[in-house]
């Protein structure tokens, strides 16, 4: 077990490290004269704004997207978002990363990027072969429905973000599938997640998070919670066919943090007393 963690740490650390620095690098000169998004602005997506069809790799976007073709994007980030309330619909298509027919899995690139933007759609689409599937750093109100996120690094990774909603989504062969870190007010719901090599769902310091309805099985952690991660609330998930399925804190108890489990069906739990029956 301490192995597993400390594998998953070194590695959420490197990505971390790696994903960061690319949020830092100049994007475009017209993007950086485009204005952020503010709090006081619409909390749903405009749709009245106009379409851009067919982007293509490494674009920045600043109004809605729909998707006619699949983005090969073997040596660049996929779509890079610099404008709120907008709606990026793959429209059944993939972004796939320069990783995508690997074994090394070393790619620095992002499938989607939403940095410091609010009230942004990502839906219907498949991402892969990429450090990140999904970035969202510094943003608020973003949901990401209806994906398959596959083959990346970590699914769907949020940093200093809040209310950030994945649904519906199928999140396999990652090293991680979901990661938070310093992240709050997440919802994580009626997902599938399998095959996640290092863990299903992660969350670091980040707090006031729902996970519920999920099925995440055959990783190494099905659900880690760290120990500055407080008053999350995880319940009615299937967590099974995990090294461990359920994880606080490496083993704290759960009032510890202020952490609530209620009707998970696992078998494998640290502390134990966290699964139904178990």
């Amino acid at each position: 077990m301490n192995r597993t963690l400390f594998t998953y740490m070194l590695t959420a650390i490197i990505s971390f490290s790696v994903v960061t620095a690319i949020t830092m690098q100049p994007i475009s000169v017209s993007a950086q004269t485009q204005p952020l998004q503010t709090q006081q602005q619409a909390q749903t997506p405009a749709t009245e704004q106009p379409l851009a069809i067919s982007p293509s790799c490494g674009q920045v976007i600043t109004q809605n997207v729909v998707l006619t073709s699949n983005l090969n994007c073997a040596e660049t980030d996929g779509l890079i978002v610099n404008a709120g309330n907008i709606v990026i619909d793959l429209n059944g298509h993939t972004i796939a990363g320069p990783d995508i027919d690997s074994d090394t899995k070393t790619s620095s690139k992002v499938g989607i990027m939403i940095p410091n933007v609010n009230n942004v759609v990502v839906q219907d689409g498949t991402i892969e072969g990429f450090q990140a599937g999904i970035l969202m750093t510094g943003s608020q109100n973003v949901e990401v429905k209806g994906m398959v996120v596959k083959n990346n690094q970590i699914g769907l990774f949020s940093t200093g973000s809040s209310i950030v909603n994945a649904h519906l989504s199928i999140i396999m062969n990652n090293q991680i599938g979901i990661a938070a870190h310093s992240t709050q007010q997440s919802t994580i719901e009626d997902n599938i997640l399998f095959q996640n090599i290092l863990a299903g769902v992660t969350l670091v310091n980040s707090d006031n998070s729902v996970i519920t309805l999920n099925s995440i099985t055959e990783s190494g952690n099905g659900l880690y919670i760290d120990n500055q991660s407080n008053q999350n609330n995880v319940n009615f998930n299937n967590v099974l066919l995990n090294t461990i399925d359920v994880n606080n804190a490496n083993g704290l108890p759960v009032n510890t943090n202020g952490n609530t489990y209620d009707q998970n069906n696992c078998m494998t739990s640290n502390p134990s007393g966290i699964c139904i029956g178990k």
